[in-house]
């Protein structure tokens, strides 16, 4: 027996072709439920993030399902790392690249017109499957599909089912549109809203933005969050800030898609992130500054907010001095704290070795030296680019669209 679900279905280990598998056993009176968890599996599992599905035989009152088998859950692996079966996975667990699987499988779900409904921590599997090289790689898998809900091909959202809206997903874990069972249409924002929670549970050791189970749907209702948790992070703690507040959003239409998520500079590397700054210094360059181009009027909107009074009183002397030697910077605009860091980017192999060590080693340490300083920077530069034609220009595209599969 490896455990329960919901509607009484039971999930036992067994085995096919020679195949170690996860039987799901299914009531028959939930039948028509049940027919559609197999239709939706079969035409969702060529995704690397969504369980596979074997095969089903239906026998007296039961309907089995043969599914992938998997050693653990999210749950497991957060909840309870130290339990012997779990050690190895727990070890070897990076949530920011389990979160990007979770969000991509979704992404698949979606693109089919699925909408999940119960995105929780219990049914986040880990498969165990080897990687190309053959060394174990866990891989993050969507599972149980039973609250599934298929769109029409025109369709983009869906009326609370017969059960009513109530039955859908599992307390804690749905959008505050679910819990007021408004005759609304439901859309695929329900499953970035608990994708959010999840998001948060998984970054911060298993917390939720929304306290404790008692008082969740309380606070979901009123939008009561507590996203502190991340604040250990630094910068990257302020990014999953942003995308995680924005996936919470109570206002259904005002999250973002999966796309979007998925694109969102939480997920870059830190090479990335410096190469974006530096091309965005590059194009904010060649702006007329009088009379002043809308986008630079832009950027140093709110800048105070960004780098202070002056930037120059929150970096190092040897930097400082460094810097004076060559040109003049204005330290109340954030366009020449960009051109500061473009500049020592530019010449960092011919810096001195006292400067080097003071700014750290490339790329990281290098962003770092200036994020850490200037929390706001970076997410700032990237709004007033997302917001403004540039980000369709050739230079940025690539920074805000996924690439085609």
């Amino acid at each position: 027996l490896v455990g329960f679900g919901s509607h009484g279905t039971v999930v036992y280990q067994g085995s096919l072709q020679g195949r170690a598998v996860a039987v799901k056993r299914l009531l028959k009176d939930f039948v028509t439920l049940a027919s559609r968890e197999v239709s939706i599996l079969q035409e969702s599992d060529d995704h690397p993030n969504v369980i596979r599905y074997y095969y089903q035989e239906a026998h007296s009152n039961f309907l089995y399902i043969a599914l992938e088998l998997c050693p653990a859950s999210l749950a497991d692996i957060i909840e309870t790392p130290d339990k012997e079966q779990f050690h190895d996975i727990a070890m070897a667990f990076n949530p920011k690249r389990a979160l990007r699987q979770i969000t991509s499988g979704l992404r698949h779900l979606h693109a089919l017109k699925l909408v999940h409904r119960d995105i929780k921590p219990q049914n986040i599997l880990v498969s165990s499957a080897k990687n190309v090289n053959g060394k174990p790689g866990y891989r993050m898998l969507i599972s149980d599909f039973g609250l599934c809900k298929k769109l029409d091909v025109d369709q983009t959202s869906f009326l609370p089912t017969a059960y009513g809206a109530m039955a859908a997903g599992t307390a804690g874990w749905r959008a505050p549109e679910i819990l007021r069972g408004e005759p609304t249409r439901l859309t695929k924002s329900v499953d970035i809203f608990a994708l959010g929670c999840l998001f948060y549970y998984t970054l911060t050791n298993g917390a939720h933005p929304f306290g404790d189970r008692y008082e969740r749907e309380v606070n979901i209702m009123k939008n009561i969050k507590c996203l502190e948790g991340l604040e250990r992070f630094g910068e990257e703690g302020s990014e999953a800030v942003d995308l995680i507040t924005h996936m919470l959003d109570p206002v259904a239409s005002a999250r973002p898609d999966t796309t979007a998520c998925l694109v969102h500079p939480f997920f870059w590397e830190p090479s990335r992130r410096l190469n974006f700054l530096q091309d965005a210094s590059d194009r904010f360059e060649i702006m007329c500054r009088d009379p002043k181009d809308p986008n630079l009027i832009a950027l140093e909107t709110g800048a105070f907010d960004v780098v202070g009074n002056d930037w120059h009183g929150r970096l190092d002397k040897v930097f400082i001095e460094n810097l004076g030697k060559f040109r003049k910077y204005d330290g109340k605009l954030i366009q020449d704290l960009l051109r500061a860091l473009r500049n020592k980017k530019h010449h960092y192999q011919d810096l001195p070795d006292n400067v080097k060590r003071s700014l750290g080693p490339m790329p990281e340490g290098f962003l770092g030296y200036f994020t850490r300083r200037f929390p706001r920077l970076f997410l700032h530069v990237h709004g007033v680019i997302g917001d403004s034609v540039m980000r369709s220009e050739s230079m940025f595209r690539s920074y805000y669209e996924l690439p085609t599969d």
